[in-house]
């Protein structure tokens, strides 16, 4: 079975203000990328009002295709699933300092990243997108 989702990679800017001083290594006024992939199913392409979508972030040192297995099997269960649900799109976005994101920002990252810049960084995501 093929993957029912088209991926689309983005690279777009986090969240402006860190939670620590040297969360940068330069200064807060630098803006740090993080890698962004978008899972749109290959069967839903003109979404409907109800279609869902999913923001998902991943566990620490674990990179977000990790999950593609599980958003392939989501997928199918979600036509089963009584009532059916569609998806309208899977975003899922590498935390700034680890996996795709990381070499993005090799020259501005610190030596003390803060677990709360990442939901600031996926809330200004869904923001830009």
């Amino acid at each position: 079975m093929s993957f029912p989702f088209t991926i689309t990679e983005q690279t777009l800017p986090g969240a402006y203000i860190r939670e620590f001083p040297h969360a940068l290594s330069t200064s807060q006024e630098s803006t740090l990328r993080l890698a962004v992939k978008i899972y749109t199913p290959k069967d839903n392409t003109s979404p409907q009002p109800g279609d869902v979508t999913l923001i998902a972030a991943h566990a620490n040192g674990f990179p977000k295709e990790l999950y593609e297995a599980m958003w392939a099997d989501l997928h199918a269960e979600a036509a089963k699933a009584n009532p059916p649900f569609r998806i309208r799109q899977i975003i899922a976005v590498d935390a700034a300092w680890q996996n795709a994101s990381a070499p993005l920002n090799e020259h501005l990252l610190g030596n003390d990243p803060g677990w709360l810049d990442y939901p600031r960084d996926m809330l200004h995501i869904l923001n830009t997108l």
